[in-house]
C-alpha cells in the first residue's frame, strides 16, 4: 500500500492495518513508512526513537554547547565555576559524560547555545509522528532519564508513567526527612 497522506497515520498505526505493508517512493517517509511497518508495538517504539536520536545528531553536528574544560559555552561567557553545564543536575552523568541518548535533553539548549542555529523542535522530527500525542508529550518531559526507562514509559503508557513518578516523589520526600 502507498503512503500518502501523513495526517492519516493514526488509522494507519491501527490494528486495521496489521497485515498491510506500507511502502513509498518519497526519500523524506522512509523511516515512517519502516516505523510503520514493524508490527510489534514496542519494537517499533525503539526503532523510532533511535531514528529521532539519529536525526537530531545529524542536525546538530557539532558539540552545541560547546563544552571546553567540562564547560559549556554559557558557564564560560559568565566565568561560572560549575561543570558539566545543563547536565549537571542529572544524576546519570559521569566524568566521562552522559551515558544516556536523551531525547528530551537533546532537545532543549540555552540561548546562548542557540545564537547561530536554528532550534530544532519535536514537531520538526516526521518519525515521531508515529507516536500517539501522550507519547510525544512523555518524551519531551523525560529528561535525565535512560533509554530503557524512557521506552517503556512510552509502551506502558500514562498510568504506568504517573505511578512512576509519584513513587519516585515520594521516595524523595522519604530521603528528606531520614
Amino acid at each position: 500500500m502507498e503512503l500518502r497522506n501523513t495526517k492519516l497515520l493514526f488509522l494507519y498505526r491501527s490494528f486495521l492495518f496489521r497485515l498491510v505493508k506500507f511502502e513509498t517512493k518519497n526519500n523524506t517517509l522512509k523511516t515512517i513508512v519502516n516505523a510503520l511497518n514493524i508490527k510489534k508495538r514496542k519494537q517499533r517504539i525503539e526503532y523510532v526513537y533511535d531514528e529521532a536520536v539519529k536525526y537530531i545528531n545529524d542536525y546538530y553536528k557539532e558539540d552545541l554547547c560547546q563544552f571546553k574544560n567540562n564547560q559549556c559555552i554559557a558557564q564560560r561567557k559568565s566565568n561560572n565555576k560549575k561543570i558539566n553545564g545543563c547536565c549537571r543536575v542529572c544524576p546519570l552523568v559521569t566524568d566521562k559524560g552522559c551515558p544516556s541518548s536523551n531525547l528530551a535533553c537533546k532537545l532543549i539548549y540555552c540561548k546562548t547555545a542557540l545564537k547561530n542555529l536554528k532550534l530544532l523542535k519535536i514537531r520538526d522530527i516526521q518519525v515521531l509522528k508515529c507516536l500517539s500525542i501522550f507519547q510525544r508529550l512523555t518524551l519531551k518531559g523525560s529528561f535525565f532519564q535512560t533509554r530503557e526507562e524512557i521506552i517503556k514509559d512510552l509502551y506502558y503508557g500514562p498510568i504506568y508513567s504517573s505511578f512512576k513518578t509519584i513513587f519516585k516523589e515520594l521516595s524523595k520526600l522519604f530521603k528528606k526527612k531520614v
